[in-house]
């Protein structure tokens, strides 16, 4: 294995900042499927548990349950979403939330779609690391 970079640059799907991600990992592309593996083990039992506390209304719960998936969506370079979380979490602290179940409806069809994305960015990150080696 060589210790130079990658002459070849990945092109990310336009929902992933890939100015992030190439930064954030050094455009080590093994590194980046290998990452995206790991999110898409953690992601869909936290996606579970934020649908879980939105149905139960407890507004604590759901923010906290936000919290914790929006660091993955910054590992793979989807922070838009991931500010869009925060933003959520923002308005989970307020005394009233009048626009919960709206706020919520965009939320959540986001952090379904990111799934999706991840998946199949993670198997053309598989094909393009196979192809490097």
């Amino acid at each position: 294995m060589s210790d130079t970079p990658n002459e070849q640059e990945f092109a990310f799907d336009a929902h992933f900042n890939s100015q992030y991600i190439n930064e954030l990992y050094d455009s080590d592309y093994a590194l980046i499927e290998e990452t995206f593996a790991d999110v898409l083990h953690e992601y869909g039992p936290l996606l579970q548990e934020v649908m879980v506390c939105y149905r139960s209304g407890d507004i604590p719960a759901l923010r906290s349950a936000v919290h914790k998936i929006k660091p993955l969506l910054g590992y793979v370079g989807l922070t838009t979403l991931q500010a869009g979380c925060q933003q959520f979490e923002n308005n989970c602290q307020q005394d009233g939330f009048p626009s919960l179940h709206e706020d919520f409806t965009a939320l959540s069809a986001g952090l379904t779609t990111a799934k999706s994305q991840i998946e199949a960015e993670k198997a053309r990150l598989t094909n393009f690391v196979l192809r490097s080696m």
